[in-house]
């Protein structure tokens, strides 16, 4: 969705904050777009971050979240049920009810506890790249690929937060596409630094979309999981990508 810029006013507050519903629940989630509430045991609720519309800014500001939950609604619906992808029980154009996950997200927990077995960092790998595979078989750009937006519930890692996928036509052939600056080499490149992250247990990040260019062999870290082997497949047909990957996943040790 392509949204103009507001108008500029010049008297509005930077500080406002978003209307928050202390009846929903326990607040558990504040994110760029949404306000992430916990409703029941077993579920959380997304909402829009709606601020009180003083000025056009603030109204701006509204329909962007807004659009973000309706991005993210039209995504689940396309996902389906995977079992890489957080369960999403109910999404309407105002709000989205999900699993809780009882791990927090991915990031989060990878500072605060020590790294897990072998094994299990190899499942979660496997089943990331299996999970991207089915997101990408669905037409849809991730862009916003981070260890944050990962959950783990029950030792078990859940992809999240799709406000800012892009939906591309069923028929996009997904080796070839170039939308908003995003390609699939880029969409690999961030997904092998969430799967190195993993494999080393810390956080290895290079953002394309900060540095403008892709990265010099000197610049990604050299292990038995090698980064600079993984790159070298971002010239290959999205498929055989994927395939690259799950042999890498299956035959990785550390």
């Amino acid at each position: 969705m392509v949204i103009s810029p507001p108008p500029q006013e010049h008297t509005a507050s930077t500080n406002a904050s978003p209307t928050r519903n202390h009846q929903i629940g326990r607040l558990v989630g504040n994110g760029s777009f949404g306000l992430v509430w916990q409703i029941a045991e077993d579920r959380v609720r997304k909402d829009p971050k709606i601020y009180a519309e003083h000025n056009n800014e603030r109204a701006y500001s509204n329909m962007v979240n807004r659009a973000e939950i309706q991005t993210e609604k039209a995504v689940y619906e396309r996902l389906g049920s995977h079992a890489g992808i957080i369960e999403c029980f109910k999404a309407t154009d105002e709000s989205i009810e999900l699993a809780f996950a009882n791990q927090g997200d991915l990031a989060a927990y990878m500072q605060a506890n020590l790294a897990p077995a072998q094994e299990l960092r190899a499942k979660w790998i496997r089943l990331l790249v299996d999970t991207f595979a089915h997101v990408h078989a669905r037409k849809i750009i991730i862009q916003d690929i981070a260890l944050r937006n990962v959950l783990l519930h029950d030792n078990t890692l859940k992809l999240c937060d799709f406000g800012e996928c892009i939906l591309l036509p069923l028929d996009t052939d997904m080796g070839q596409f170039h939308v908003n600056g995003t390609t699939p080499q880029i969409e690999i490149l961030h997904l092998g630094c969430m799967l190195y992250s993993i494999a080393v247990w810390r956080e290895f990040k290079y953002d394309y979309f900060d540095l403008e260019r892709w990265p010099e062999a000197g610049e990604l870290p050299m292990t038995e999981f090698s980064l600079q082997v993984l790159f070298k497949s971002v010239g290959m047909e999205n498929m055989r990508v994927w395939k690259h990957f799950k042999g890498m996943c299956i035959q990785c040790s550390w």
